[in-house]
Order: C-alpha cells, then sequence, then structure tokens
C-alpha cells in the first residue's frame, strides 16, 4: 500500500498546483445555465462573504465548479479513495485537472452531464458563443475600470448589424483546437471515419469492422437529421430515399449490412457521412480533416462516473431521471436496454450540483477527517477506512452495477403469469453447484489474492476470453495496462454474454458465495489478506459487495415468484438466509420462504419455517406479527386435518411448539359516507357533508369537525390534516437536530448527506449520542417551559428550513404549517412529547422504516370545565359553533391540506422570512406582521381557560385491515 500510495502521489502530484489555481475561482457565481438545469436562480445561501470585492462574475459554471470538486476531493483531500484507482486511472482524472484550459473544462463538463454520447459539433457552438461573450464583457470592465465612461465611443448602426452576425457563430480554429485537446486527453474520441490497421489478420480486421460500423451507425441515428439521412442514401444506393427519419434509418442500415463495392469492401458509410456533415458545416475555414462529430470515450467517462459515485457513495441518492424505460417481454432485448444503461450516458442531478445551481442545501456538520496512510498505527488506519483494499473497491462497484442492471429489469420486466396447469421444472445443476469460479475477473481476483500466497499487481489468473481491444481516436487499437482497467472491459464484455435472466443470477449468486468466502477468511487471517473486518462501522454494511449481490438476489427472489419458479425462490431465500447480509430483510424472507413452501404443497415445512423464524433475533417486531398470524393458520389446518380439537391440541402440543400470539387493541368509530365510484383499483371517492365530492380522509375530517365524537359526550370540533405521521416525524427532526447533526466519528463522509450515517443502526445510533439525547430529553420533560420549548422549535424551524434532510419534510406554506406544529406541540404535552421523542430516538423499528404511522392528525382545544371561566378568547376570534377554536383558520390553512403531499421543487428560501413581510404572514389589527410564534404564545397565555386534545385516526374501508406497522404502532 505504500508502494502504491507513493506512485500515486507522484501521478497527482502536478495537480495540486492546477486544482489550487483553479479553486480561487470555485466560488465565484456562474453563469446563467443551459437546458439541462433551466430556469436555475442562484440562492443567496451561497452568496461570497464579502461580495463588494466581487468585480465580475466568473465564466466557469456550476458544472466545471462540481466537477473540479469532485476529483480534487479524491486525488488530493481523500487518500483513501485515491490509492483505490490504479496508476493508469489517476493519470486519466489528473490529465482534466492539469493538462485541460478553463473552458476545456467547463465544455467536458457540461458534456459529461448531457445525453450522449454523440455530439454534434454544431451543437457546442453555444458554450464557445458564452466564453466570448464573458471575455467581451471582461474586456469593456477594463476599458470602462482605465478610461470610464465618458471615453466610450457609440458605434454606428451598420457596425452593430454586422457585429451581430459575426457573434452568432464561434471561431472555427478555436472549436477544433478545444476538441482536439480533449481527445489529445483521452476524453473525446472523434467520428469513426478510418479504417483498421492493415497489419492485423483478416478475422481481427473483419471484427473491427464491424465494430467501427455499429459506431458509426449509432453516432448517425443520433446527430444525423431527416435531411442528412436523405441526402447519404442518395450518395449510397444513387435514389432519392422517403419517409421519416425512422424509415429512412432503416433503409440505411439494410443497405449497409447487406450490401458491398466491387472490391468487397464494405460501404464507407462513416466517409459519407462526413462528408455530408463538412459540406453543412457553417463555419469559415473548414477542412475535410475537421471533427464534426465526436464521442465520449466509453472507458474514461465511466472511471469518471464512477469517482463521482465514490463521492457520493454515502450521500443522497441522485435524483431520479425522468425517461421513463421502455416495457418489455423479451429478455434478451431487456438485458441489452439495461446493459446500455449502465454507462448512463443521461444527466444526473447531483446533490453538490443542485447546491452550486442554489435548488437546495444541506444542514451543517463537521466531515469526519481522512485518516492517512502515513500513520504509524496501520490497524487503526484501516479500521476507518472503508474500503480495505482496491479488489474491494472494484468489487463493490460490480455488485453496485449489477444491483442497478437487475432494478432496470424489474422496472421494465412485463411479467406473463403462468397458467395454473404450469409444472415447474426440476432445478438444473448450474443452481446447485456454488464453487464454481466467477464470471467477472473482479471476483475472480478476490479468490486469487485469497489462496495465492503472493500476487502481482497484473496477475489475471482466471480472466475468460482474450484481453479487451479498446478502439482509439485514429482507428487503432489500445490495450489496458492496469487490472482494474481489464476487468471493467471483461465485465461488459461478460455481461454481453448473458442471454437470459437466470444467467445474470447465476452469475451474481458466484460471486456473492466467492465475496463471502473472501471476508471469512479475511476475518481469520487478517495478515494475509489486510482486511480487519472487526473494525469496520456497521453503518458501513451498504459498502461493500455482498450487500448489492444480496439486492440482486432479493430482487431475483420477487420476479421468479411471480413466475411461478417457486422452487428457484425457495432456493435463493435459504442461501439469503445463510448469509450474514441485510438482516432487516431476514423476516421478510421467513416469511416468503414459508409461503412459498405453501404453494409447493409442503405445509409441514412451512410450519417449522415459521417456528425457527421467531426463534430468530433478528427478525423485527412487525415481522413477528406477520409470522405469527401464518403459524397459528398453518397450525389449524394442521388440526383440522389430524383432526383434533383445541382442547385436546393445547394438552399436546410441545413447549418449543408454543408461540406467544401479541395482541393489539385499538378503537374504533365507522363512518357510513355516500359513495361516488365502487370501481375496483380506483381511489374511493364519496360526497362530503358540504355536498361536494371528496376523498375518504377529507370525509373523515369533516365529519370529527362537525359531528359528535364517541363516548363521553363528547362533540365536534376536531382539526386536523391529512399527514401519515409527517407532523410527528417532523417535531422529532425540529427538536432532535442537533443531536441528529452532532459531531460523531465517521457518520459524515460527504458534504452533501441529509443524514448521519448511523441512523437506522439503532443500538449505535444510541451509544453515540447517549449524553446528548438524555439531555433534551430531559429539557423537553422537565427544564424547558412551554414558552422556551415553543421558541426553540420556532427558532430551530427558521434557521433550518428548506435544508435536504431525511427527518423533515419542508412544507410550502410555512407560516401556517410552523404554527399547526407549534400547536400540536402544545396539545401533546412534555412529557408525552419527551417520551415519542425517546422511542423515535430509540426504537429499532422506527428507524429501519418510518411508515405505518396513523394517517389523520386531529388537534381539538376547547374551553376547560375546570375552570372558572369557561369562555376561550382566542386571537382573533376563531371560534366555531362548538365553541373551539377553529385550528384551521387561525393557522390560516386550507381545510383540504395534505402534508403528505411532496410540494413542489423550487428554489431554496433564503433563511425563511417569517416576521420579516414574506409570504403567508398573519397580520395584527394595526396592520403590522405577526410572527406563528407569538400567535401561539398569545394563545398559550389561556392555557387554563382551554384544554387541547391529540387524536391519531387512521382510515380504513370496511374490508381493509391495519397493516402490522400500523398494529406495532
Amino acid at each position: 500500500m505504500d508502494a502504491k500510495s507513493a506512485r500515486a502521489r507522484q501521478v497527482v502530484a502536478v495537480a495540486a498546483t492546477s486544482a489550487a489555481a483553479d479553486g480561487q475561482t470555485s466560488n465565484a457565481k456562474e453563469d446563467e445555465s443551459d437546458e439541462e438545469v433551466a430556469g436555475v436562480v442562484p440562492s443567496p445561501l451561497h452568496v461570497q462573504e464579502h461580495p463588494e470585492e466581487k468585480t465580475e462574475p466568473a465564466w466557469e459554471d456550476a458544472y466545471a465548479r462540481h466537477f473540479g470538486l469532485v476529483l480534487t476531493t479524491i486525488l488530493h483531500e481523500r487518500e483513501d479513495f485515491r490509492d483505490l484507482f490504479s496508476d493508469e486511472e489517476l493519470a486519466i482524472a489528473a490529465a482534466f485537472l492539469t493538462k485541460l484550459s478553463p473552458f476545456e473544462k467547463q465544455l467536458y463538463a457540461r458534456l459529461f452531464q448531457r445525453r450522449g454520447p454523440w455530439f454534434k459539433t454544431t451543437s457546442l457552438f453555444r458554450y464557445f458563443l458564452k466564453a466570448n461573450a464573458f471575455g467581451k464583457h471582461a474586456a469593456a470592465t477594463t476599458d470602462i475600470a482605465e478610461g470610464g465612461m465618458d471615453n466610450q465611443e457609440t458605434p454606428d448602426a451598420g457596425g452593430c448589424e454586422e457585429e451581430k452576425k459575426a457573434q452568432q457563430l464561434p471561431d472555427h480554429t478555436l472549436v477544433q483546437a478545444t476538441i482536439d485537446s480533449l481527445v489529445q486527453a483521452g476524453l473525446l474520441l472523434k467520428f469513426p471515419c478510418t479504417t483498421s490497421d492493415s497489419r492485423v489478420s483478416a478475422t481481427t480486421k473483419d471484427q473491427d469492422e464491424r465494430v467501427q460500423l455499429d459506431a458509426a451507425m449509432d453516432a448517425i441515428q443520433q446527430c444525423a437529421t431527416t435531411a442528412e439521412l436523405a441526402a447519404l442514401h442518395k450518395k449510397m444506393t444513387g435514389s432519392n430515399g422517403s419517409g421519416g427519419k425512422a424509415d429512412l434509418l432503416q433503409a440505411t442500415k439494410r443497405v449497409v449490412k447487406t450490401q458491398r463495392r466491387i472490391d468487397g469492401s464494405r460501404i464507407p458509410v462513416a466517409r459519407l457521412m462526413h462528408q455530408i456533415w463538412t459540406r453543412s458545416y457553417p463555419l469559415a475555414g473548414k477542412g475535410t480533416s475537421d471533427v464534426m462529430v465526436v464521442q465520449m470515450a466509453e472507458a474514461a467517462r465511466d472511471l469518471l462516473l464512477r469517482m463521482h459515485r465514490l463521492f457520493y457513495f454515502m450521500a443522497s441518492s441522485p435524483y431520479n431521471s425522468s425517461s421513463i424505460p421502455p416495457q418489455l417481454t423479451d429478455m434478451s432485448q431487456l438485458l441489452q436496454l439495461a446493459m446500455r444503461k449502465l454507462p448512463s450516458q443521461e444527466p444526473t442531478q447531483w446533490p453538490g450540483l443542485m447546491v452550486f445551481f442554489g435548488k437546495v442545501a444541506y444542514p451543517e456538520y463537521k466531515l469526519t477527517s481522512t485518516p492517512s496512510s502515513d500513520a504509524t498505527d496501520i490497524q487503526s488506519c484501516a479500521r476507518h477506512r472503508t474500503f480495505p483494499s482496491s479488489e474491494a473497491y472494484v468489487c463493490y462497484e460490480v455488485a453496485y452495477q449489477l444491483h442497478g442492471l437487475m432494478s432496470t429489469i424489474k422496472q421494465c420486466l412485463v411479467i406473463t403469469t403462468p397458467d395454473k396447469e404450469y409444472q415447474e421444472p426440476d432445478l438444473e445443476l448450474k443452481w446447485i453447484l456454488n464453487d464454481t469460479p466467477p464470471a467477472f475477473f473482479a471476483f475472480q481476483r478476490l479468490l486469487f489474492i485469497l489462496y495465492e500466497e503472493t500476487e502481482d499487481d497484473d496477475d489475471c489468473v482466471l480472466e475468460v476470453g482474450p484481453p479487451a481491444r479498446q478502439h482509439g481516436v485514429e482507428g487503432g487499437v489500445l490495450e489496458a495496462a492496469s487490472w482494474q482497467m481489464r476487468s471493467w472491459e471483461q465485465f461488459h464484455r461478460e455481461l454481453g454474454r448473458m442471454q437470459s435472466l437466470d444467467d445474470l443470477v447465476v452469475a451474481s449468486k458466484i460471486c456473492l458465495h466467492a465475496y463471502l468466502r473472501w471476508v471469512k477468511a479475511s476475518t481469520l487471517d487478517e495478515g494475509k489478506t489486510g482486511v480487519i473486518e472487526s473494525g469496520v462501522p456497521v453503518f458501513f454494511s451498504k459498502c461493500n459487495a455482498g450487500y448489492h449481490l444480496a439486492r440482486v438476489v432479493h430482487i431475483a427472489v420477487g420476479l421468479y415468484e411471480k413466475l411461478r419458479k417457486y422452487q428457484l425462490a425457495c432456493l435463493l431465500l435459504n442461501e439469503l438466509l445463510a448469509t450474514p447480509l441485510l438482516e432487516r430483510k431476514r423476516g421478510y424472507w421467513w416469511d416468503r420462504l414459508a409461503l412459498n413452501l405453501e404453494h409447493l404443497k409442503c405445509v409441514e415445512q412451512a410450519r417449522v419455517t415459521c417456528l425457527n423464524a421467531l426463534e430468530d433475533p433478528l427478525v423485527f417486531a412487525t415481522d413477528r406479527i406477520a409470522l405469527e398470524r401464518r403459524l397459528q393458520r398453518l397450525q389449524r389446518q394442521k388440526n383440522l386435518q389430524e383432526g383434533v380439537n383445541e382442547n385436546e391440541r393445547s394438552e399436546l402440543v410441545s413447549a418449543d411448539e408454543q408461540v406467544t400470539q401479541s395482541t393489539y387493541e385499538h378503537r374504533h368509530n365507522y363512518i357510513v359516507g355516500r359513495p361516488l365510484n365502487r370501481q375496483t383499483g380506483e381511489k374511493s371517492r364519496f360526497i362530503g357533508y358540504d355536498d361536494e365530492p371528496c376523498n375518504v380522509e377529507q370525509l373523515v375530517l369533516q365529519y370529527y369537525r362537525d359531528h359528535s365524537g364517541e363516548g363521553e359526550g363528547a362533540t365536534g370540533g376536531w382539526y386536523g390534516v391529512h399527514s401519515e405521521g409527517v407532523v410527528l416525524r417532523n417535531i422529532f427532526g425540529v427538536l432532535m437536530w442537533e443531536i441528529l447533526y452532532a459531531d460523531v466519528p465517521n457518520v459524515f463522509q460527504t458534504p452533501f448527506q441529509s443524514a448521519p450515517l448511523d441512523f437506522g443502526y439503532a443500538d449505535v445510533f444510541c451509544k453515540a449520542r447517549k449524553a446528548l439525547i438524555e439531555h433534551r430529553l430531559a429539557q423537553v420533560r422537565q427544564q424547558w417551559t412551554m414558552e422556551e420549548l415553543l421558541t426553540k422549535f420556532a427558532a430551530t424551524w427558521k434557521r433550518e428550513y428548506g435544508k435536504v434532510t431525511r427527518f423533515v419534510h419542508w412544507p410550502s406554506d410555512e407560516a401556517a404549517s410552523l404554527q399547526f406544529h407549534l400547536l400540536t406541540v402544545v396539545a401533546m404535552r412534555r412529557t408525552e412529547l419527551a417520551d415519542l421523542l425517546h422511542y423515535m430516538a430509540t426504537s429499532k423499528e422506527f428507524h429501519q422504516a418510518q411508515n405505518g404511522l396513523p394517517d389523520l392528525l386531529l388537534l381539538k382545544f376547547e374551553p376547560s370545565h375546570a375552570s372558572g371561566d369557561a369562555v376561550l378568547q382566542p386571537p382573533g376570534c376563531c371560534l366555531d359553533d362548538h365553541d373551539c377554536l377553529n385550528v384551521h383558520a387561525f393557522c390560516g390553512m386550507e381545510e383540504d391540506l395534505n402534508l403528505n403531499v411532496k410540494p413542489s421543487p423550487t428554489s431554496v428560501p433564503d433563511q425563511m422570512s417569517i416576521g420579516d413581510g414574506g409570504q403567508g404572514l398573519l397580520t395584527k389589527e394595526n396592520g403590522a406582521p405577526e410572527h406563528p410564534l407569538e400567535r401561539v404564545l398569545s394563545l398559550l397565555g389561556q392555557e387554563r381557560k382551554m384544554a387541547a386534545h391529540l387524536k391519531l385516526v387512521e382510515v380504513k374501508g370496511p374490508r381493509d385491515r391495519l397493516s402490522d406497522k400500523q398494529l406495532l404502532w
């Protein structure tokens, strides 16, 4: 590791100077964004501290700044990340920082975020025009600063027209020089208009020609217009083509693949297309050797994309793409589609990029310092590294991409359920054998390191097939030098050979077994492999190949169940249960295994499976409810078959088979509605009590507002929202904000995290923050008064409003929602609120899944009968017919407000201007704005004259039942 680190430092040493120079302008304001992120307005949150020192905007936009941040962090700041890459990979990344001019960095960073991989040179003109516009703006600013405004001459009208025409096109020399520089850096490839090397064999030459032909047709399909395709068709056949672009493209492909020239060679479709593009090229000074179309170099782009994923490996996932994949039934076509999506050529909204554009902001926290390989305590250093070796990282990336491939298949596959008479065939031998060599070289290398005493950096022990050949910019062939680059070539080659879902699942399953053998041996022999699994924090569990491979098998189980291949599903479930991975899924796996055994008519095995599952300490409470229910049903079936009644059975049952059935009691209240529709699969609609159409949640809200409640002569006056538990989760997030984002080692690895890494692991989370949690609960329960509690809540809400966080769902109407949250805190009381916060902070069930909370949250503020003054006088006299506080009118909320709906995406607000004339503020009688906290505190001043109540309601239809998670709540 020391020798490798030394070589890596030599590779990136020169990049430090360039990165430092570029960093001087990294905080400058970017120019207007283009079509990738339209309508973005920079947020005031990211303005420099001394704006008066900033005299001109930097030309370098957010794309290049974000790209430089990722590469600089990996090459210079995170040595543990840098050691995961080979010298060849580091040289490619360092070339971006050292060999490219600022404008070339900007151009490639924008192409990196565009849908590719082919780009017409004319589509890049706008970037050159923006650079020219900035240059002229900078020169004009300099002239004004030196000579003043009085020295400026006004040009005549005729000159303006000529200048406008000249400004619409960039300089031809600059365009070609910039593209050539990116090509020389290995980041772009020219359009394949050359032939293969004549020195290679005929077989290799023919193979290279087919590869170049496929690449040329892909470029033509993506970049050529209908008129250009018609001209190409006429050049090849002599006849005018007809139809649209799709018809012309099909005709062109048919001619290219079926016809040859007199000498037997293929039709030079690439050269003909290049001539057509050159003829229509609008810039003066063009030549036949100029580049008309460029391609993103696949190997370089994949490397830079992996570096981006490594930079964000612990942060929030990038936002989903808006493109919807097609639905397919043919598995071979679906595999090809999924493999094309692996090197994603679609724009990705990286969290850091959205921050640079001012679209989002993240909470403030302290990043964990990176360990250095120069530390004296090597074992202590290794414990804090996420990936113990480059082999472990490459296997993680392979498994991550297999996970993405399987997710695409799940999303796009149209499953036709077999008939009831379908008989599942017997299992093939490939499903039973687990000791066969893995299909992918990355996992082969794991086993090689495990079983060989000595290793060489370039050894290839089990590689299948010849080394891959990468086509260069002039038709030559380049071969990757490092084992990492070769492993990625072999990975894509092996994926291309797969023809069915079974092939993918079998390959993933064998890789999973290889990884588990490596982990087991690593634990037993730390010195041989350099891995110390016991020192890795539990919340790093997602950063290993086993996690994603288990996810692949988990998805495959669901697909095979839909295909009624229950034997395969049972086999895969048993293998998953035998692994120490995805512990939170064990209860679900046990339940599905029992169900699949029932489908196979193995009822007794299903019953034993339920018993074994209930003895598993890693099965959570919600899964135990489902398993207990299934076990009881299977036990009743067994009793009926044996003819034993319940009394006799209770005497004969053994102690091992006795299972305690959990009971859950909750109050019921039945409402009769007037339905508007009765269609199966549609959301129920009703006629509300105001004779207007509404959904079932709105109907229940109207009922509790206007009608008498259940028991003790309670009347209406309940006001609430449909929130699905959002209000309770928001209260937890706001009051526990400082604890959630406290300075805890290793839980914050990147600047763009919405939550600490250890949230989800209740034991680890509470142990690291035990004193902080106890102190905050004591403050809520005893130390703070209600006024201090509400003031703290409002201050945190205002300070952190709009930031991306896992714990708070920020509503769009800030003032009204803040008042409702404050009233909820008042109604809950401090003791009950402290108990709720304690449960959410320490409960394993809440850490694992935050869903299952009741649909409706209702509040009621009524006159207190224990007080001598039974008249409540809230601010604004917001009383209803029941002499209760009209919460909706008091807060200024809409009655049909649904807090469970995500607000429309907007720019990050400038530190929520409540009380400063912001939107949605309430006003006093004299017209002055009134802070939401002031209104609630004024209402709280009459606490002795009123009683506050809170009710949680889960809405279910007559044939629905509570889910297991809802029962647990």
